[in-house]
Order: structure tokens, then C-alpha cells, then sequence
């Protein structure tokens, strides 16, 4: 366009298959000198539909402002063509005038917020379709678990420390580098001060080690995206305005959670043996690690908890080991000790449950008879088996075509609706018996928790993965850590293959799963479903 800074817009022209279908989303993407976008699509079943072609066209604008000179791709789900800019798309800074910031615009009151501790006793819980969530809970994007409701509700705490990054220009451009950073204060409240009038995009990095070290595990639940939760909020700072309530909701996993109600319920779930499978041999005296996964199906929080040895063999202990973490109910917790074989050759099994802070032991599901336990065999000569060699866990799944089929505009049982009474439907989210694996597809594993989007820096890539002829992939070698498993729709690898479509699992529009794996832990299953959209 006849401007400068110079403004750039896509324009997209197609046929949608008939007149039930219509756009959805417009999603752009820019890295390094390549602009992605992709155009979706939904379509009404229950209506009555013209069988024609219809034409549509859409204008995208382009985010260029400050962009140096150079010559720069657009690929619109899979159509590709470029543009240049002859000269940097930035006024020169001296045309500023004095007492001003940026193009000469006058200074304004700033931006504050609030990063606040959206509380849910039952963070990470299977959802039950019987059962009332508890207060602050409901299901997460995918409606299989719970989460924190997004609600800043009364008596919800503020969390200090937590870094605040603000980028020029709205969120789908911000690049590190020009970025101002402040910090919550000790009420949870954070504020950028002189701002000249402009566009802004505010971003809690939930993935930096500052942040990582106050919120460790959990979530944003608000605010939200299109429906999703999201750590950026692009803001448009009028002058002489101030824009307050910019706020940020964060649901812990595992830290803190609320106090024990008076009248709260001590019980557990056994999950899985994490390292030691039943009948493991080893030779007399051999020191090994014995660990369980739980989830705490109670109403109490496991503040001062520990693992209890009930009866059978001692195997040098004869008492309680602390669990470390504090676990609210609805979570899940790795616990272990650390034993030894007797000395002499034999088939032994040591029981155990868990202890309150007032040492009142209790078995699973609350019963004073079920013990989980850890059971060996000790052979003269066998090799001490030790804990898990180093590099031996993997991460492995499918990514499969989640079909939702119509017939005579009536949708299959393998779709949902994407919202109660709308019309239009998408994939369940199950890998059903008539659905196929998708070949080809590029799977990024990445170290630590997932990054704002799920895009993994190339610095911080582990290691990729392509999925085989029934949609397979796996990741091994891995040691016990937390790590991102990730799929870029719009990468140039998957581009093709993948669009247009969206996620449906785990989450709708959700294409990463994040991981804590335990040394050893083979974890199958980390799946994700995709909607091809015609």
C-alpha cells in the first residue's frame, strides 16, 4: 500500500465446496523473512445446502511494521508468493520529536495488570461426569481434566516475582531483543510506565528460568484465544488513557494448593510401577530405588505426607520417607525409597501405604487392608540391576486423522460440536477403530515446558521424529526430566500434509503435550488427533 511505514495485506481467493461451509480462523505466523498463514474452515450439517461452488476472499493484513529491507515469503495454507521492501519499513528516529516516544506520539499512563493464583484443588483430575468439580474447577480445552476456572475469585492470592516482558507491535510480531521487562510486586501487580501511544503485546514467558523457578509446573488459564488460554495479550494504548486489568490467571500443577478442609478425606490411587517391575532380580545386599506413581483421589491435600512401610519385608526401612512435593487432591505424585536385597537368595515383598502429618496410615482408596508394594527375587551371582540407566526412557504416541464424517448433512457419532447448539462439529478426539494413522508428519521434541504456541526455538530442540506408515513415532534415550512434545502445523515440513485442519486432541487447537517422565519410563500414548477440514 502508498504509505510509510508501508502496510502489506495478503489477499486469498478460493471456492469453498458449497454454501454450508464458511471461514473459520485467519491464523498468521511470522519467522525470520517467512510469513504462514492458514485459512479454515467450518461446515453447518444441518442446513440445507447449495451444491455450488462459492467463491470467498479474504484480506489478511500482514504484521511489517519495523521490518528491515529485504524480501520476504507468504505461504497461505500451502500457496506460496513473496514482497520486498526496498528501505527498513521505520520512520528514522530522528523525525521523534522531543519529549516524545516513537513517531512523535505523546506520553501516556502506562499499562498494569495483575498475575494472580487461580486456585482448583483439582488441577490435573479426570473429569467425572457423576461428580460436581470442586470449587474454582472446571474441565480443561480437551474436557478431560480439570483446571482453575480463568475467574479472578475473592480471596484469590496474587503471585510476586514473576517476570512481565512488553513488546512494541501487536503479539504474532514480538521478537526478543527491543523488549521492556518489569515484575509482579509482592501483591501480584505489575505496571509499564511512559508509554507513548502504540500497539503492545504483553507476554508472561512461563518458560524462562526466572519464571520457571517461581511457577514451576501449571498452566495459563487466562486470559484466552479464541477460547484457549494464552500468556500474550496484544493492547492498543490510546493517548492519554491508562490500560489497567491486563491480567494473567496461573493454575499450579503441584504448587501451592489450598488448605485441608476440617473434614477432608485421606485416599489414594496406584497408578504404575515406575522402576521396578515385580520379580526383578538381584544379588544379596544389592541397593536399589524402588518408585510408584499416585494420584490423590481424596479431599485432602498431602502437605507432610510420606510413603509408610505396613508389613512383609522391611528391606532397610522399617518406617516413613517424606514425600517432598505437596499434592492437592486430583493430582498425581512420584514417590519412591530407597532399598535393600536381603542377603540371602529369595523371593521377598515389601508393602507399603501412606502416613498423614499425624501419622494416621491409610491404603488405597482410603482402605487400611490395600498396600501397593515392590516384590523381588535374590540370586547369588545376579548383576545389581541399580536405578534406571541413564538415557533409558522414551516418549512415543500416534498422530492420527480424526474423522468426523456427514451424511446427508447428519454428523457421524465420531464428531462433537464444537459448541453446545452451534451447528458445527469437528473430531471427537478418540482414536476410533476406523481411523488411520498419518505418515510423514514432524514431531519436535523440546527440553523443559512448552513454549508460548508450542513452537520449539531451534536452540532448544532434543531431537525430531517422523511418524511412519501408521502414523508411529517415538523418541528414545531420554533421561527423567520435563520435556515438550510438539507439532507445528504450519511448519514447512508439515504444511502440506496437515492443512487445512485443526488439533482436536489433546486439546482443540492444541498441537503440544507436555511431559514429566521418571528415569526408565517408557511413556506410550502421547497422542494427537487432527480434523482435516475440505
Amino acid at each position: 500500500m502508498e504509505s510509510f511505514p508501508v502496510q502489506v495485506s495478503v489477499t486469498a481467493l478460493g471456492n469453498l465446496p458449497d454454501g454450508c461451509t464458511q471461514i473459520d480462523e485467519v491464523i498468521s505466523q511470522r519467522t525470520d523473512n517467512a510469513f504462514r498463514v492458514a485459512i479454515t474452515t467450518l461446515r453447518q450439517p444441518s442446513a440445507a445446502c447449495t451444491q455450488a461452488l462459492v467463491p470467498f476472499e479474504e484480506s489478511v493484513p500482514l504484521d511489517v511494521a519495523g521490518l528491515p529491507a529485504g524480501t520476504y515469503e507468504v505461504t497461505v495454507n500451502g500457496v506460496s508468493d513473496s514482497f520486498t521492501l526496498d528501505v527498513d519499513n521505520a520512520l528514522p528516529e530522528e523525525e521523534a520529536t522531543e519529549g516524545t516516544t516513537g513517531a512523535g506520539a505523546a506520553v501516556s499512563p502506562g499499562i498494569s495488570g495483575f498475575v494472580w493464583h487461580d486456585l482448583c484443588a483439582q488441577t490435573g483430575a479426570t473429569v467425572d461426569p457423576a461428580a460436581t468439580p470442586a470449587t474454582g474447577c472446571v474441565a480443561a480445552p480437551g474436557g478431560t481434566t480439570l483446571q482453575a476456572n480463568g475467574v479472578l475469585d475473592t480471596g484469590e492470592p496474587g503471585i510476586p516475582g514473576v517476570t512481565i516482558n512488553l513488546f512494541a507491535g501487536d503479539c504474532t510480531a514480538a521478537a526478543p531483543g527491543d523488549e521492556i521487562v518489569t515484575t509482579t510486586d509482592e501483591s501480584g501487580a505489575f505496571r509499564f510506565e511512559d508509554l507513548s501511544p502504540d500497539t503492545y503485546c504483553v507476554f508472561l514467558d512461563t518458560a524462562t528460568e526466572a519464571n520457571l523457578a517461581v511457577l514451576e509446573e501449571g498452566t495459563i488459564t487466562f486470559p484466552l484465544s479464541n477460547g484457549v488460554p494464552t500468556n500474550s495479550i496484544t493492547v492498543t494504548l490510546e493517548e492519554g488513557a491508562a490500560l489497567e486489568d491486563v491480567d494473567f490467571g496461573f493454575d499450579f500443577r503441584f504448587l501451592p494448593v489450598a488448605a485441608a478442609p476440617t473434614d477432608c478425606t485421606n485416599s489414594f490411587e496406584f497408578l504404575l510401577d515406575l522402576t521396578v517391575p515385580d520379580d526383578t532380580v538381584f544379588p544379596p545386599g544389592g541397593e536399589f530405588e524402588a518408585a510408584w506413581r499416585l494420584r490423590n483421589n481424596g479431599t485432602c491435600p498431602w502437605d507432610d505426607y510420606a510413603l509408610a512401610f505396613v508389613n512383609g519385608d522391611a528391606m532397610g526401612i522399617t518406617g516413613t520417607v517424606p514425600i517432598e512435593d505437596t499434592v492437592a487432591p486430583g493430582q498425581e505424585a512420584d514417590v519412591s525409597v530407597t532399598l535393600t536385597a536381603p542377603a540371602t537368595p529369595g523371593t521377598y515383598r515389601s508393602n507399603w501405604q501412606l502416613a498423614d502429618a499425624d501419622g494416621t496410615v491409610f491404603g488405597i482408596n482410603g482402605q487400611a487392608e490395600d498396600a501397593f508394594w515392590v516384590q523381588i527375587v535374590v540370586e547369588e551371582g545376579a548383576e545389581a540391576a541399580g536405578p534406571p540407566a541413564p538415557g533409558s526412557a522414551s516418549i512415543s504416541g500416534v498422530v492420527w486423522d480424526d474423522l468426523c464424517t456427514l451424511t446427508n448433512n447428519v454428523a457421524s457419532r465420531s464428531c462433537v460440536e464444537t459448541e453446545e447448539g452451534s451447528g458445527f462439529f469437528r473430531g471427537n478426539g478418540t482414536f476410533d477403530t476406523n481411523e488411520v494413522g498419518l505418515p510423514g508428519i514432524t514431531v519436535v521434541l523440546g527440553q523443559g515446558a512448552c513454549p508460548p504456541g508450542g513452537i520449539i526455538a531451534v536452540a532448544d530442540r532434543l531431537a525430531t521424529a517422523t511418524t511412519d506408515e501408521n502414523g508411529l513415532y517415538t523418541f528414545e534415550g531420554l533421561d527423567a526430566d520435563i520435556y515438550c512434545v510438539s507439532i507445528d502445523a504450519l511448519s514447512p515440513e508439515n504444511v502440506d500434509l496437515l492443512i487445512p485442519g485443526n488439533w482436536t486432541w489433546p486439546a482443540p487447537g492444541t498441537g503440544r503435550q507436555g511431559i514429566r517422565l521418571a528415569g526408565g519410563e517408557q511413556r506410550e500414548a502421547v497422542d494427537f488427533g487432527w480434523d482435516f477440514q475440505e
